[in-house]
């Protein structure tokens, strides 16, 4: 709670108490959410996802740090706000100074990394300032805004570009092998031949976890092992362009959770905003928390996948006749509905879907909420039904197996992963502060 008491006189007795929690609960999410759906509009289903996730967790980021500088209810991320001055907000300009502040932050920082998006963002941010009328009130959020974009851009100035690199580190079964299409041969100048993406996201420092490698999974099953050819086999009979044995259901949870993670649980996380009449200060530390996560569950899952350098399952499939385990069945035809040009262990999606339901269940204090996700993309206007975060997490992960992207084992320590990361995050970063002025 944030009660922030100020004297008007010498006698105590008449020392006024003013309330910052009904200050912050009279200030509606309208402005949080608004630029929250610009942002998945200007970068979803248009880069990789790790780079999308890091645009997430930004502009997020943001705009959280922004709502704190105003009235200080959380930690922040970039912009410290130990020494904000409170004296001056009241119940009659806490709301347009707080949504002038959100909209400058998540401007600046997506038109820094989104340059192309910049005439709908300047349209957004005109939009919300000509909505203030008071000039002072509209120059003080300005001036915040600003502040907590560019913390956040000098904070994250430094992290690694992602792209594909030319990769050839291991032959034997088992190890990665960029020998599948379209990665094998050269593209220029998009990839190199035998070609592999973000080599160095795991070197990005994290977001809220403190080091790419704090929860590094144990090693994957050896190819010789009777755990990998009950994972093989199942991959291999449900997750090819022509397998038979996988059901309507199966082909649609797969093309379903094909689009990004981090775009289907910001989905989530902006309709329970909506539903659970969250103020501005809970819709955007939901968002941050949400992305924080899901941005760390790719640093971490992509610096065990190259520390580990674990083949994926087109190149284990069509090698199953020569890789040293009798009872692997190959098929040099086998064709996967999604290969990502990455090696398979842990699974990306997986950590970052688990890491975002965990986040969930800690924000709301259970797992248990009814929601619906509707896809965008590859099943436009297809709408799936959930009972629980726990149990969009676990489709999420079993359409990987559908998808032929990943190895049972490697979505299920995946998910292991993104739960330890999401409760990490939770408990240690954006937590609600004691203020007593």
């Amino acid at each position: 709670m944030v009660i922030v008491t100020i004297s008007a006189c010498d006698d105590p007795i008449t020392e006024p108490t003013i309330n910052y929690d009904a200050l912050i609960d009279s200030h509606e999410s309208k402005v949080v959410l608004q630029w929250n759906e610009a942002l998945g509009s200007a970068i979803e289903n248009n880069m990789p996802q790790a780079v999308e996730t890091r645009i997430y967790a930004m502009v997020s980021l943001a705009m959280h740090d922004a709502l704190n500088n105003v009235v200080p209810r959380y930690e922040t991320y970039a912009l410290n706000n130990g020494s904000v001055s409170l004296e001056e907000i009241t119940d009659l300009n806490i709301s347009p100074i707080s949504d002038a502040a959100v909209a400058q932050a998540a401007h600046d920082v997506l038109v820094a990394l989104v340059p192309t998006y910049q005439p709908k963002a300047d349209s957004l941010l005109n939009l919300h300032l000509s909505e203030i009328d008071s000039a002072s009130f509209r120059s003080k959020g300005v001036s915040i805004g600003v502040e907590a974009a560019s913390a956040m851009l000098a904070k994250r100035q430094n992290d690694p570009i992602p792209s594909f690199t030319s990769y050839s580190k291991g032959t034997e079964p088992g190890m990665y092998q960029a020998n599948y299409m379209p990665y094998a041969l050269a593209n220029p100048p998009i990839w190199p031949e035998k070609a592999v993406y973000g080599e160095n996201i795991g070197d990005f420092t994290p977001f809220g976890i403190e080091t790419a490698d704090q929860f590094r999974p144990n090693p994957p099953y050896a190819v010789t092992s009777n755990e990998y050819i009950i994972d093989y086999e199942e991959v291999r009979n449900l997750g090819c362009t022509s397998c038979t044995e996988r059901t309507a259901d199966q082909t649609e949870v797969g093309s379903f959770w094909r689009e990004s993670t981090s775009g289907l649980m910001n989905q989530v996380a902006r309709i329970l905003a909506n539903e659970e009449e969250l103020n501005g200060w809970e819709a955007a530390r939901l968002f941050a928390l949400i992305q924080m996560a899901q941005i760390d569950a790719n640093i971490a899952t992509f610096e065990a996948k190259y520390h580990y350098s674990y083949w994926t399952v087109v190149t284990a499939v069509r090698a199953g006749e020569s890789d040293g385990n009798d009872w692997t069945f190959g098929d040099v035809n086998w064709t996967p509905v999604s290969a990502p040009p990455t090696p398979d262990y842990p699974s990306t999606p997986a950590a970052a879907g688990a890491a975002s339901a965990e986040i969930f269940r800690q924000f709301f204090g259970t797992d248990n909420k009814t929601f619906s996700i509707k896809a965008t993309y590859y099943l436009p206007g297809v709408e799936r039904n959930y009972a629980s975060f726990s149990a969009a997490a676990a489709e999420n992960n079993l359409s990987k197996i559908y998808l032929g992207s990943n190895f049972r084992n490697s979505v299920s320590q995946g998910e292991r992963q993104g739960q330890q990361i999401g409760k990490f995050v939770f408990e240690n970063n954006l937590r609600e502060l004691e203020i007593d002025i």
